[in-house]
């Protein structure tokens, strides 16, 4: 453009205006916040109210795109019943730059900056309306702003005017004072001005509010989204009630690890400090013991598999969580984070006062420490962390040898009964069942097993396995203490044997050579232990061998269950004089 149309387009006539309202507005609205970040600029309002009770909900429409039907969101409502505000103080509410606190107290706060409700409105929505009072028995005063209308060329907001709220929230108000804040003219959902479904929305939004309010929640906070409870989630899983706590049942929690906090010099406060707190947790170990437990159905359902970052957080609200490659250091010019950083998790907590220290951006989406911050950070967190990654690697393989020591009890006998298979005549009792019924028993033996409730998915997996594929298993249970054992047939001549650990022979002579064969004294005693119960394995497996050789009859059925249980109540009762004079 040349400077000659410049000129005509522009005159000057005694200065300018600070500002171009009518341009103003719609550029603001590519700022960097995300969907959710411009949201919870609207929560932290609420939550800085002191509300004990934060609503928020979605109006849906159903937009077609062709062939192709979509959800949109319409409507944004976020109610609270904080403290409200007065007239004079709602007339300046959506003023950019006009915060409601002194500038000295005010950076005391979760807001900071004066801008939070109207960017964060105007990155989602064309309008913005607010309702609120500061006296539960009053009327609720109404402004808004609309940026149609100030592209119109609208140079100030309306003064604040009694108005009754949207009547679906009547009873939510009911004698209570409270801000209802309703974003409109939703266009730019996914931050780009495309439309967004509702759904995924939705789902964004609920992770969202539950990671970076959780502290308030813990401490009593109530947040609804579309009328269902958002329930807090801690990346260091320490805190709850989390979804998966019921009266019936309390999920695992994570331990702390470690907890440090220092001090750190006020920007322009005369020598004073404030105090940064460090705090690492590791996770239970039943959650992390095998590889690939993070990707499991379960892990995620509570996030483990995205758990790799750190948390930091803002008087108690969280403005970053993510990898963080200053706090944790480079490998060749990369970011270098392990596969089982997964299993840990850390929280940086530091209050206001620290904020340019922490170089905390008006939007309050980020944190990026000073250099010299950064560099303590590092001094503090290493060891931690590298303590903590070789914790979980021994635990891992610990862990890893136990659940291979189990398998081997068993093992060999089993093992030694399949090579030999061949030379014993051939099972007379087929099975007549499909594959799905073969499942079905398999599920029903797992489920009836000794360490189903404790095990992972992945060591379940292994041991399906493993009884679709060896013709001889062994499996402990928990049964009455008068049945030694019970035997299953499955497809292809598959036998397993269901030997019960309450039994009184189980306890006082298999366990004690199963259990303990590789805790000998030396390692000849260690093998003669090992004999001696694959022994008595084998045993079992070749009294299970010999009734298969008999057809499978009613007869039969009903002969070798009177003599299992007969002998099981007998085994029992002499059992119990093992370790009497008397023996």
């Amino acid at each position: 453009m040349s400077a000659e149309i410049i000129s005509s387009n522009f005159e000057m006539l005694g200065g300018t205006e600070l500002i171009d309202t009518s341009h103003m507005y719609e550029s603001l609205r590519f700022n960097d916040y995300s969907v959710e970040n411009g949201l919870g600029e609207i929560v932290d309002n609420a939550v800085e109210a002191g509300a004990r009770e934060i609503r928020v909900d979605l109006k849906r429409r159903i937009q077609k795109y062709g062939k192709k039907q979509v959800e949109e969101v319409e409507q944004i409502a976020v109610a609270d019943n904080g403290c409200g505000m007065p007239e004079n103080i709602l007339a300046h509410c959506l003023t950019l730059g006009c915060s409601m606190r002194d500038h000295k107290n005010g950076k005391l706060g979760i807001g900071k900056f004066g801008v939070g409700m109207t960017l964060g409105g105007i990155s989602l929505a064309r309008k913005i309306e607010v309702y609120s009072r500061d006296n539960a028995s009053g009327n609720f005063f109404y402004t808004y702003i609309d940026l149609d209308e100030i592209n119109s060329g609208k140079k100030k907001i309306s003064s604040p005017i009694e108005k009754s709220i949207p009547s679906e929230y009547e009873e939510f108000y009911d004698a209570s004072t409270g801000t209802l804040v309703l974003l409109s003219k939703c266009d730019r959902m996914d931050g780009t001005g495309r439309r967004t479904d509702a759904n995924e929305f939705n789902g964004v939004i609920s992770n969202y509010l539950g990671r970076t309010y959780r502290k308030f929640i813990e401490g009593g906070l109530k947040i609804f989204l579309d009328g269902r409870t958002v329930y807090l989630h801690d990346p260091l899983y320490m805190a709850g009630p989390t979804q998966f706590d019921t009266k019936e049942y309390q999920d695992p929690k994570a331990q702390p690890y470690s907890e440090t906090s220092f001090e750190w010099e006020i920007p322009g406060g005369n020598g004073e400090k404030a105090t940064i707190r460090i705090k690492l947790s590791l996770l239970p170990l039943e959650w992390r013991t095998n590889i690939g437990d993070g990707g499991n159905i379960e892990a995620r359902k509570r996030k483990i598999d995205q758990n790799e970052g750190v948390s930091i957080l803002r008087a108690n609200r969280e403005v970053l969580y993510d990898k963080i490659p200053y706090l944790i250091g480079m490998k060749r010019g990369q970011f270098s984070y392990q596969d089982n950083d997964r299993w840990w998790g850390c929280e940086i907590s530091f209050p206001p006062e620290l904020d340019e220290c922490f170089q905390v951006r008006y939007i309050k989406r980020g944190a990026e420490p000073i250099g010299a911050l950064k560099d303590r950070l590092k001094i503090e967190l290493t060891g931690a962390i590298t303590s903590l990654r070789k914790r979980i690697k021994e635990d891992r393989a610990t862990e890893k040898a136990k659940q291979k020591q189990a398998e081997n009890n068993f093992s060999n006998a089993e093992d030694i009964m399949s090579e030999l298979d061949d030379i014993f005549p051939m099972n007379q009792s087929k099975q007549n069942m499909t594959e799905e019924e073969e499942n079905a028993k398999i599920e029903q033996i797992l489920d009836e097993s000794e360490n189903a409730g404790g095990e992972n998915a992945a060591s379940r997996e292994a041991r399906r396995k493993s009884l679709m594929n060896k013709l001889y298993s062994i499996v402990t249970v928990s049964y009455p203490a008068s049945v030694l054992f019970e035997t299953e047939a499955l497809l292809g001549d598959k036998m397993v044997i269901k030997l019960n650990i309450n039994h009184p022979y189980y306890q006082k002579v298999i366990d004690p050579l199963c259990g303990e064969a590789l805790k000998a004294d030396s390692a000849e005693e260690s093998v003669e232990k090992a004999k001696v119960r694959d022994a008595i394995m084998l045993l079992l497996l070749s009294y299970v061998k010999a009734k298969s050789v008999l057809k499978d009859t009613d007869t039969n059925r009903l002969l070798f269950g009177q003599l299992e249980n007969q002998w099981g109540s007998i085994l029992s009762a002499v059992s119990s004089k093992i370790d009497s004079a008397e023996m």
